[in-house]
């Protein structure tokens, strides 16, 4: 089975028109925090996301407008859309405990930020929207294959840590293509897209010279670090050995320039920071 045909017939979320709105607004701060407070919902949820300890924002912010002025319309949009995706998915009829799922999501998303915050890597809004739109292809898939969730637990199971191998050797496609579908369909920016598509490819992503945004790499490394730390591979797989970390963690810690002494006591500062691991 192609891919086209796993995806023929597939409900992918448009994107909502609450972002239609904001990006025809342009770059006009008083109508884009106009077309947010518009949905009292998104609204509060923005205001409450901002004020987390996740942004480090010296001072609370009381109106969307605020948020626009001190995050920058680009980063308020993204959490917008990292708002809305949970809700245009409600009513997909998936083969998956989504529950499951999207706590996973959550988790991995805020553990991602506090992650890049601990490194100075100036990247916490970005790795909190890829934390939330990394498996978005997963629940995709679900609507059309009845027995994905068997199919995800041997893709973690996979001793060579080749995750997405599986998925494509029994259904001829992979939640990364998939999310990768969906963050072009709500035109996300290319670096989240971009990270989307590899975050399962980190071998061949860390090692190919011709990649010259540094923040691609970044961002997917802190993002298997996070996966890691939250235990995802039980999350998702229901398995007790994370192989694909095992098989890429020297790579990836290579990168970030750190050793496993400084992975310990990332994941203590990261826990001590966030009151414990989600």
């Amino acid at each position: 089975m192609s891919e086209q045909d796993i995806l023929k017939g597939v409900y992918i979320p448009p994107q909502p028109k609450l972002i239609d709105v904001i990006q025809h607004a342009g770059t006009d701060l008083d109508d884009i925090a106009s077309a947010i407070s518009s949905d009292p919902g998104v609204s509060a949820a923005v205001i409450k996301t901002v004020n987390s300890p996740f942004f480090g924002l010296t001072a609370r912010i009381a109106s969307i407008k605020q948020a626009v002025i001190l995050l920058g319309i680009e980063r308020v949009v993204n959490i917008v859309k990292s708002m809305m995706l949970r809700s245009s998915m409600s009513n997909i009829a998936a083969s998956i405990n989504m529950e499951n799922f999207w706590l996973s999501s959550q988790a991995v998303a805020v553990v991602s930020s506090a992650i890049c915050r601990q490194l100075n890597l100036g990247l916490t809004d970005e790795a909190y929207t890829l934390g939330l739109f990394h498996n978005s292809g997963i629940p995709i898939i679900a609507q059309k294959v009845d027995n994905y969730g068997e199919i995800i637990a041997q893709s973690y199971a996979r001793e060579d840590g080749k995750v997405t191998r599986e998925e494509f050797k029994k259904i001829g496609m992979h939640h990364a293509a998939a999310g990768y579908r969906l963050t072009r369909v709500w035109n996300l920016p290319k670096l989240i897209s971009e990270a989307v598509k590899n975050h399962h490819s980190v071998e061949r992503l860390l090692d190919d010279a011709t990649i010259e945004n540094p923040k691609l790499k970044s961002l997917v490394s802190v993002l298997k670090i996070s996966e890691h730390m939250v235990k995802l591979h039980q999350r998702l797989g229901g398995v007790d050995v994370d192989h694909e970390w095992n098989n890429n963690k020297l790579s990836i810690l290579g990168f970030l320039g750190l050793s496993e002494y400084d992975e310990e006591d990332l994941e203590d500062a990261v826990a001590y920071t966030l009151g414990g691991i989600p």
